[in-house]
């Protein structure tokens, strides 16, 4: 922002805009924690070849259920 832009802004806009920022970057941090979190779940995963199901126990599971 410019300073005639935040000049025109009365104090009570600052703090809306201030509380909206906080949220927005709260979020973005959450966000990015469960991202970290599950992108670290996968790198600990063996290796899948090409064409077999990424969780086989998950797969075994619903087979079973199947029967």
């Amino acid at each position: 922002m410019n300073k005639k832009s935040v000049a025109a802004l009365t104090p009570a806009m600052e703090n809306e805009q201030t509380d909206e920022l906080v949220g927005v970057l709260t979020a973005i941090s959450v966000v990015s924690r469960r991202l970290a979190k599950k992108l670290t779940l996968l790198e600990k995963q063996p290796a899948v070849k090409k064409g077999k199901q990424r969780n086989e126990t998950a797969g075994q599971r619903i087979s079973a259920h199947a029967d």
